[in-house]
Formats: structure tokens, C-alpha cells, sequence
């Protein structure tokens, strides 16, 4: 079993993201806009030791304001397609910070891929052109960050939602 742990920001124009996604992203229909603070891993930790690690981490960390803005289109040699970025423009830091807590659980940590620098986005889609714009600015509170499982078709699977404090 596959699980990761994301932010699903709740955009008051997430609406205009997820058509976006639906011309551009196989998984629009199954999994939401999202933050991937970690990515896809299987471990046989169980859910609820990995929850309550995932808890402990966390514990100091508030809600905090996240906003996003234009796109950065990425050529990706392994898929050899390009991929569309919404970029942070504001809450880098803090997502910086929840992604490096994160794998600095022990289970976690075994998975990080060290050679992919981080950079806070959200994955919009794929694309063959480089001629993609998006100029919308979407803004918005994170006050949780959720564990999930990814299921046999790719759906999202909701093991825990954790409120930041």
C-alpha cells in the first residue's frame, strides 16, 4: 500500500484550478488539487503509528497563509513530457519546513529522494506545449494536512486529517 501526506488547499477559486487539471491531469476526477508534502511511499508502518508520528511532528505548527500564482512549465526527462507548476509565491517557508519535519520521522526519511530539491507547487498537468498561462492569484488558510492512501485506480484515500493548532 501506497500513502503520502498533502495539503488540500481550499481555494475560493479552486474551481478554475480543477478545470485546468481536468484538460491536463489524468487524476483530476480522483484526487484533488493538492501540496504533496510527502511523496508516495510504502512502509509497513501501521496508519495509526504513522498518524500519531505525523502528530507528534506537527504539534508546534499553526495554520498559516499560502498563496499561489503563475505556472512554471518543467520538462521532465524521466516522463519526457512537461509538467505545469502553480508556484508558491507566499508560504514557501512554511511548507519547506512541514515537508523537512516530515522526513525527519525515521520511516519517512528512508524514503526521501535527496537528489529532487523540494520546491512547494501544485501540479496542474501535463503538457506538449510550453505556452501554458495562468495569471489567477489563489489564496488560502492551511489548517490541516492530510494522511492518505492511495488507492488501486490512484484515488485518494483519507486515513487522517490533522489540524494544525
Amino acid at each position: 500500500m501506497k500513502r503520502d501526506i498533502l495539503i488540500f488547499p481550499k481555494f475560493k477559486n479552486i474551481d478554475k484550478l480543477q478545470e485546468i487539471r481536468k484538460q491536463y491531469d489524468p487524476l483530476a476526477l480522483i484526487l484533488p488539487p493538492h501540496i504533496t508534502l510527502v511523496f508516495p511511499f510504502s512502509d509497513n508502518i501501521s496508519n495509526d503509528e504513522l498518524v500519531s508520528l505525523v502528530k507528534d511532528k506537527i504539534k508546534n505548527i499553526v495554520p498559516f497563509c499560502v498563496k499561489f500564482s503563475n505556472v512554471l512549465i518543467d520538462y521532465d526527462t524521466y516522463t519526457k513530457s512537461n509538467f505545469i507548476y502553480l508556484n508558491c509565491i507566499d508560504g514557501n517557508d512554511t511548507i519547506s519546513f512541514l515537508h523537512d519535519t516530515l522526513y525527519s520521522i525515521p520511516t519517512l526519511s528512508n524514503h526521501l529522494n535527496s537528489k529532487i530539491a523540494y520546491k512547494p507547487h501544485i501540479t496542474l498537468g501535463y503538457t506538449d506545449s510550453i505556452n501554458f498561462e495562468l495569471n489567477d492569484v489563489f489564496e488560502t488558510i492551511v489548517d490541516e494536512i492530510v494522511i492518505e492512501e492511495i488507492g488501486e485506480n490512484d484515488e485518494s484515500i483519507i486515513i487522517e486529517k490533522i489540524p494544525l493548532k
